[in-house]
């Protein structure tokens, strides 16, 4: 295993395979082993966290829910890393970036990104921390209840950042869920700088709306002075914006310099740029199994679409199409080719 507070590159494609260009996509995000299972109501009620929602817990809480259940689905995640994986499953090449500890948990992380082809750089903790863990509670009508213990992932080395770099990157990813974790700020600044310096474009997720709710004045600051592209859902669209309903939180949206992408569910999306609006329809679904990683996905294919230069309609189709891949079947990574439905969608380059 890499050395206490060591920064590690882990497996990608080399500088020669993307044609000079080393990275699509930087995504930074919480390095979070996610661990996922159909549950009844008795076990979410006795796993003492909030129904539905995600609560931050510690290690000796983790300890008590991995007991509560023995079926469990365990694939490297977090919402950036889950975006990274959607992204490699399209044909783009993204890095992550995030932390994890000295343990068996981190080592299995790195080779789980890695094995499809995201290009991981890690720091690992130097004070003893442990990589971190969710376990997701999957409901009988697929909600999610979602026990997190952050770890490791709260400190990221502005080196592993630099390395994930190391050319020139067409986009940064950063989400949301990082502005709880003032040990990450450092390495934000530097992603932003190294974007904005190599002429890409800088990408957030609001994440949660109870972040919108702790962040909001913060979060409006550094969207109007740095982002490019704001992805949200239709909650905490609404409560960024200070607005009623979609219709109002879209207006507030359509900022000179922003573009921005908005989840509604089984009702699709819409995308804002300059004027220009596209809505899009979710695909139909035969079933949907588990919403984790639907967000995350969405923000795969519409990122993949905008690197690619494709119409801001077909951007918000992949997002569509990834997302709409995801919730068929437990877990936050694609189990298919996003690229092969891609081209089975008619969503294929050239646009």
């Amino acid at each position: 295993m890499p050395e206490p507070g060591s920064v590690r590159v882990g497996p990608g494609a080399s500088k020669e395979e993307l044609g000079g260009r080393e990275i699509d996509v930087v995504c930074i995000g919480h390095a979070i082993v996610d661990r996922v299972a159909h549950v009844d109501a008795p076990t979410i009620e006795a796993a003492g966290v909030e129904p539905g929602a995600m609560t931050l817990v510690d290690g000796e809480q983790i300890a008590r829910l991995s007991e509560l259940v023995s079926d469990w689905v365990q694939v490297a995640g977090g919402s950036a890393a889950n975006t990274a994986v959607g992204l490699a499953s399209l044909g783009a090449h993204p890095a992550f970036v995030g932390s994890v500890g000295h343990d068996s948990l981190g080592a299995e992380y790195e080779l789980d990104l890695g094995s499809v082809g995201v290009r991981c750089v890690l720091s690992h903790s130097a004070v003893g921390l442990r990589t971190g863990q969710c376990m997701v509670l999957v409901s009988h009508d697929s909600g999610r209840t979602m026990a997190t213990n952050l770890g490791a992932g709260v400190v990221i080395d502005a080196e592993a950042v630099e390395q994930a770099f190391a050319g020139t990157a067409a986009a940064v990813y950063i989400e949301g869920y990082l502005l709880d974790s003032p040990g990450t700020f450092a390495a934000l600044e530097r992603a932003v700088g190294l974007a904005k310096a190599g002429g890409g474009f800088v990408a957030l997720s609001l994440s949660d709306p109870f972040l919108v709710e702790r962040h909001g004045a913060f979060l409006n600051e550094i969207v109007e002075r740095e982002v490019d592209l704001l992805f949200a859902n239709e909650e905490e669209a609404r409560r960024f914006a200070g607005a009623d309903d979609l219709s109002g939180a879209l207006e507030a949206l359509e900022r000179p310099g922003l573009m921005a992408a908005v989840t509604l569910g089984a009702r699709g999306a819409v995308l804002l740029n300059g004027g220009e609006r596209a809505v899009v329809q979710a695909p139909p679904v035969g079933r949907v199994d588990d919403t984790t990683g639907a967000g995350d996905l969405f923000a795969a294919g519409v990122l993949y679409g905008i690197v690619r230069g494709a119409p801001l309609e077909t951007a918000g189709r992949l997002g569509a199409l990834a997302a709409g891949e995801v919730v068929s079947h437990l877990g936050a990574q694609p189990l298919v080719s996003l690229h092969s439905l891609a081209v089975q969608a008619g969503l294929a380059e050239p646009w």
